[in-house]
């Protein structure tokens, strides 16, 4: 088989105002974005009873985003406070053809509408920073399929999100404690309910009935000295998995798509240091992941929560001549993450950087993977599938960069842009 992919040019504009009326900060952004590309895909199968099979698919994407966000800020007694509100419009059409017997052709069309108002205070009392705040959402989300309106995948949400933070610094010793509630919507394709062709077996697809996944996280870090630690706990409800349901009444054939789970508690820790020592600056990082999360799986319920240990070791070194040697290295250990367990891997990467005239023109000569340990073997579980999955890409690269600053200034952009979470669901 082969996929042809034609991406066309994206279109992203911002317009952007910041400045004061007084003490009010006003700080407002307009954000487009257009993008469109196509994929033809052709598929040539053998088969002992079937003999074989030709099945050329075509699909033609187009999406689109527009977003406002307006933040007003204003000094309150010994903090200040932050006001405004933020709304998105978003638009997914996707064309898809195929001359499979199995998938018919399919036009999808997803909108969504999210309007937001948020709140947050902030105030310094003694050696004590506290912050608090809330947001509300309101969203308006629309699946069309062949130009019918889809009732039941299309829905409203309405939510309230609070925020609470506290920090201090008791000598060398800084420390914070957040509390977040937020949510996580699926990528837009994930929503898509076209049901690509990927062989007699196999199909794949969004799922537009899929809900949002609700996050309540507590986030600790501390720092002392040339230490740091990092603690966070998060419950996940609803969460969106890769998963595989039966697409015919015989069960042979399998839709590879996505559903909400029950829940998934998750644990992050991680201690570092960094130290000088003359021409050499050392990073040292250790950390884990594990996981609380339990699957049917065959006739019975599986456990997936082994940890994830990480090790991290980076080198900056000062050659002489105002030349600096990055040598970085990582090893992740096997462990759960969702419904899979990923393999281990590692990865070794080195880099040489020289600047010259007054930082004007710079060379970077980078050996990246330099033993091809960082793909990652995994295995995927599901009621009644197992899926195994070998990653044999050649992840080790090796590059120079030649770069030279022409009339450098100093950047006066001061945009934030507005809809930033719906630009990394396209």
């Amino acid at each position: 088989g082969s996929n042809k992919y034609r991406n066309y040019p994206k279109h992203y504009a911002n317009l952007y105002y910041n400045g004061m009326i007084g003490k009010l900060g006003i700080d407002l952004n307009l954000d487009y974005m257009w993008k469109k590309n196509k994929v033809n895909m052709l598929n040539d199968e053998t088969g002992s009873f079937s003999g074989n099979t030709v099945v050329n698919s075509f699909s033609n994407n187009h999406n689109r985003l527009f977003a406002q966000k307006l933040v007003l800020s204003y000094p309150l007694w010994k903090g200040e406070i932050e006001f405004g509100e933020e709304y998105t419009s978003s638009r997914l059409k996707n064309l898809y053809k195929t001359d499979a017997m199995q998938v018919n052709d399919t036009f999808s069309q997803v909108d969504e509408k999210n309007t937001s108002g948020f709140f947050q205070i902030m105030q310094r009392i003694g050696k004590f920073e506290l912050s608090a705040g809330v947001r509300y959402e309101h969203v308006d989300f629309s699946y069309l399929e062949n130009g019918q309106m889809k009732t039941d995948q299309s829905k409203t949400y309405d939510n309230l999100f609070p925020t609470l933070s506290v920090s201090t610094m008791l000598k060398d010793l800084q420390m914070s404690l957040s509390y977040t509630n937020k949510t996580m919507r699926p990528n837009y394709e994930d929503l898509d309910g076209t049901v690509d062709y990927i062989n007699r077996f196999t199909l794949e697809g969004g799922n537009p009935f899929l809900k949002p996944e609700k996050i309540h996280s507590i986030e600790f870090m501390g720092a002392w000295h040339q230490f740091f630690t990092q603690v966070s706990y998060s419950y996940k409800r609803n969460p969106f998995l890769n998963t595989t349901v039966p697409y015919d009444e015989s069960g042979e054939i399998k839709l590879l798509t996505m559903e909400n789970f029950s829940h998934i508690k998750r644990l992050e820790a991680f201690i570092g240091s960094q130290f000088g020592f003359g021409i050499w600056l050392p990073k040292f990082n250790i950390g884990i992941v594990k996981q609380w999360f339990t699957v049917d799986y065959g006739n019975e319920r599986k456990k997936l929560n082994n940890p994830i240990a990480m090790v991290q070791w980076q080198n900056a070194i000062h050659l002489p001549g105002d030349i600096w040697l990055n040598i970085d290295m990582q090893w992740m250990s096997k462990g759960n993450e969702g419904n899979s367990l990923l393999e281990s891997s590692s990865y070794l990467n080195a880099k040489l950087y020289k600047a010259f005239c007054k930082n004007r023109f710079s060379v970077t000569l980078e050996a990246n993977d330099i033993f091809n340990k960082s793909a990652r073997d995994f295995t995927f579980y599901n009621k009644d599938v197992t899926l195994y999955q070998k990653n044999l890409s050649n992840n080790r690269s090796f590059q120079l960069t030649l770069q030279y600053n022409f009339n450098t200034t100093r950047d006066r952009y001061r945009g934030r842009g507005a809809g930033q979470s719906e630009k990394d669901r396209f």
